[in-house]
């Protein structure tokens, strides 16, 4: 059971997110079937805007190699991230990306700056009283005709597993869009679920364990 004591987010800035980070950095650059549906859609949420920039912020980005490869693939693409690491915003800092280190109950940049948001497998290991200030930060950082994208787990049902690198953690399984449907403000335009195994080149996996992307947008901007 959590500690009431020790919230998750400090957990992870106090030394677990450099621990994630050392433990998956070999592999991070090798999640290609990751990148390419994630980055298709992206693009397709971008091709019919005519701006010179676009402005892209990664929540839970460790050292930025999907950031760097977004970057690649979308040239008038400007990157920012965020991440609970140390070690991997160092790193991500030497390659002239403009990062911090934070969660995603607290964006430290600009309002009305962001024209995509970006949940990288991350909403899962959030507090859950943080999620009304995730939606609250998210709100001021994103311009009114931005797009939340979110990657996760899915469950219908809301699921929690103790997290099997630290006993005080849980890690929870739902329909994260939740989050963004606080005030009823923003409406879900994209919404694909399928099995880890497709996500993920791995040897064993739960026949029940699904992930999503979704994208959600600003109900009431009609300006597309």
């Amino acid at each position: 059971m959590n500690s009431i004591l020790v919230k998750q987010k400090k957990i992870f800035l106090d030394g677990e997110g450099d621990n994630w980070f050392l433990r998956n950095k070999k592999h991070l650059k090798n999640r290609a079937i990751k990148k390419k549906i994630i980055i298709h859609t992206i693009q397709n949420l971008i091709k019919d805007k005519n701006k010179k920039k676009i402005s892209f912020l990664e929540v839970g980005c460790s050292n930025g190699s999907f950031l760097l490869q977004l970057k690649k693939k979308i040239k008038n693409c400007k990157i920012f991230g965020i991440d609970p690491s140390k070690k991997a915003i160092q790193e991500l800092k030497r390659k002239k990306v403009k990062c911090y280190v934070g969660t995603a109950d607290h964006l430290p940049f600009n309002k009305n700056s962001m024209d995509i948001i970006y949940y990288g497998f991350c909403l899962y290991l959030c507090d859950p009283q943080d999620y009304k200030n995730i939606y609250l930060s998210a709100n001021r950082v994103l311009k009114k005709d931005g797009y939340i994208i979110i990657f996760d787990f899915f469950s219908k049902k809301i699921k929690r597993l103790i997290y099997k690198y630290d006993k005080r953690v849980t890690s929870i399984k739902q329909d994260f869009r939740k989050i963004f449907r606080i005030n009823n403000k923003y409406k879900c335009i994209h919404h694909n679920v399928f099995n880890y195994s497709k996500m993920f080149k791995v040897k064993k996996y739960k026949k029940n364990d699904l992930l999503s992307i979704s994208v959600m947008k600003n109900k009431n901007y009609k300006n597309d």
